[in-house]
């Protein structure tokens, strides 16, 4: 039995509704100078490790003494910068592999384009959807462009938003934030590796890149100690991260000018 609302057909006016979001959001896409940020879509630096349901190993009922827990407490582990972190590849996604077939790109874009179809017909979630979708099949179509990119893109190793929710959890001291409080003291080869990826990203789709950094904590305040990023950029292949380089002491303080 079809369900009707007005005169039409529910899921029919729920797929019209979402093709105007659609068509709306690929709009604002095609005018903004910057990549969609698919990282403010996921509630940002908000609940973050939420996906990752931890287990107890202990039986249900179970009672562990205090000298157990100083039996089994584990070496506190060495505090790792953000270079610690780069130079031993915990971000790294070392075997990813960017898919660039055409037909598996246009399967992926006909499938993301009918996800619509099922998202619930709340404003908040259809507009959530059709954002993230735009950005999906923008950044897919820019896949059949990857060849004459590729050169400079490959330079740089991949991440993911999993793989970074891992690292900062297991050091919790760290955080990741948008890297537009860093600019000022950035090292020059920083800000050059910034300008390379936005030329390549210029060059690919008309569009600026967006960045992000990871550092410790207490750098996302006023501070006068060098502070010590690793910068990472969006790719706009997917929803996923390019590493461009992590810095501690060539950071450049104002004060030293």
């Amino acid at each position: 039995m079809k369900i009707r609302l007005f005169g039409r057909d529910l899921f029919e006016a729920n797929t019209s509704r979402g093709d105007m979001l659609i068509g709306s959001s690929m709009s604002r896409q095609k005018e903004s100078k910057y990549l969609l940020d698919f990282y403010t879509m996921r509630d940002n630096n908000n609940n973050w490790g939420n996906e990752f349901v931890q287990f107890s190993n202990t039986a249900s009922g179970a009672t562990i003494t205090s000298a157990q827990i100083i039996q089994e407490a584990k070496p506190e582990k060495p505090k790792l910068t953000p270079k610690d972190v780069y130079k031993l590849k915990l971000l790294h996604k070392e075997a990813f592999k960017l898919n660039v077939d055409p037909v598996y790109i246009d399967k992926q874009i006909a499938e993301f384009t009918d996800k619509l179809a099922v998202i619930k017909s709340e404003e908040f979630d259809m507009s959530r959807g059709a954002n993230e979708v735009a950005s999906v099949i923008t950044r897919l179509e820019n896949r059949k462009k990857y060849a004459e990119v590729k050169a400079m893109f490959e330079e740089y190793p991949y991440t993911f938003t999993s793989r970074i929710a891992e690292v900062l959890k297991e050091n919790d001291y760290l955080k990741m934030g948008q890297v537009s409080q860093f600019v000022a003291d950035m090292p020059n080869e920083a800000t050059t590796q910034m300008k390379k990826y936005n030329a390549g990203c210029k060059k690919l789709c008309d569009k600026q890149a967006v960045f992000y950094i990871i550092a410790d904590k207490k750098d996302f305040e006023k501070t006068e100690k060098r502070r010590d990023p690793i910068l990472l950029a969006q790719s706009p292949f997917g929803h996923f991260w390019q590493i461009l380089g992590a810095w501690d002491k060539e950071m450049l303080l104002l004060e030293d000018l």
